[in-house]
């Protein structure tokens, strides 16, 4: 076997190229696969970015949230407990009153009790010692049933009359006989303790009557009797103004279209108004000016005319520089001879005297027929 023989061709290399080839295509693989995650991981650290920026943004909204939440309940608990101790206070307050009320009623009664049995005592009647309890027990029953009354919402008035009518004869048999046996002082002490008793209950069965019926004071009543004042006046002022504008309107109307106005009035009439309203003075414009609200023929006119005027105004004018300099028709066309004129330039009137510059090929030709014609031309020019 010789040497050449024994030499590789050059079909051993094809392996070589084609690993080359498979390793170039693998790094290039690679390397794309590298390029793909670092973008993947720079998009996925922007989408962190973004999302922790959100995050922060509604954990910051949601504290701003649970702060007002946080407010608001505070405010609420602050309103429940000022509504929370008014009410405990006027309970107390109503309580004490109540309870001083009774105590000075039977600090009345055992002032004015033993005067009346008194007065009533009699060797030959002595049953007669009970007519002191029957007034002061009547007096007391009936404020009872004014009491009954008012917590059953029903009219107290006659009881808490008739009370004050018993209270008032005792208070008439404690002057008259403390007045006689033991000097007008005890008279009367003796009277007004009949008389305070049952006033002060009384006094206390009235506000009851008022809380129930929820009657304001008097002050409250002054106020609000001056609001409603206040409201009214200002109610009857812009009445006023409105019936001033209106009259003033109607007078400028009148004045300036008197034609539309009777026809407004005429309208008015048949539609049962008091005065021309805008629908129906938009009416009567059309009907008398048959065009819109506002205009007339006269101003339909001098509109169309000012929007004529202002478009030939508009209109461009012709610019002689650029005129000048516009390639003209026809320059190649020889200017007919005209005699003694001496061609000292270009003549031709419609390119200022200077033929454009002329390139090949940039004038359409012209048709057979045009040719004749113009060859015709030249040809009686030279013949003449």
């Amino acid at each position: 076997m010789s040497v050449t023989e024994l030499r590789p061709t050059g079909r051993t290399r094809a392996p070589v190229k084609g690993v080359s080839k498979e390793v170039a295509e693998a790094e290039a693989l690679r390397a794309k696969t590298e390029t793909a995650r670092a973008a993947a991981d720079i998009a996925n650290q922007v989408k962190a970015a973004k999302a922790a920026a959100e995050i922060a943004e509604g954990e910051a909204k949601a504290d701003e949230i649970r702060q007002q939440s946080a407010d608001r309940r505070a405010e609420a608990a602050r309103l429940r407990g000022e509504s929370e101790a008014a009410r405990n206070k006027a309970a107390r307050s109503a309580d004490q009153w109540r309870k001083s009320a009774k105590a000075i009623a039977i600090t009345c009664v055992i002032v004015s009790l033993p005067l009346q049995m008194m007065a009533f005592w009699s060797p030959g009647a002595p049953f007669l010692l009970a007519a002191p309890l029957v007034l002061e027990g009547l007096a007391w029953a009936l404020l009872k049933g004014a009491e009954a009354a008012i917590d059953e919402a029903r009219p107290s008035w006659h009881y808490r009359a008739l009370a004050g009518a018993v209270a008032l004869f005792a208070a008439a048999v404690n002057y008259l006989h403390g007045s006689a046996e033991f000097g007008l002082g005890t008279g009367l002490g003796g009277a007004f303790c009949s008389l305070a008793g049952p006033m002060v209950w009384d006094l206390h069965e009235h506000g009851r009557i008022l809380k129930r019926e929820g009657r304001t004071s008097r002050r409250e009543r002054r106020e609000e009797a001056r609001r409603l004042a206040a409201e009214a006046a200002e109610k009857t002022a812009a009445e006023q103004r409105e019936a001033d504008d209106l009259a003033a309107r109607e007078t400028i109307r009148s004045q300036q279209w008197p034609q539309v106005w009777e026809r407004a009035v005429a309208l008015a009439a048949a539609l049962g108004e008091l005065h021309p309203s805008d629908p129906t003075w938009k009416r009567a414009w059309d009907d008398v000016q048959g065009a819109a609200l506002g205009d007339t023929a006269d101003v339909i006119a001098a509109r169309v005319a000012a929007k004529a005027a202002v478009k030939d105004a508009a209109k461009d004018q012709p610019n002689q520089g650029e005129k000048a300099e516009k390639p003209q028709v026809e320059s190649q066309v020889p200017t007919p001879d005209k005699g003694t004129r001496v061609r000292t330039t270009d003549g031709r009137r419609s390119n200022g005297g200077t033929p454009p510059l002329r390139r090949a090929g940039d004038t359409i030709g012209y048709s057979p027929i045009a040719r004749r014609a113009m060859s015709a031309a030249a040809r009686q020019r030279a013949a003449g």
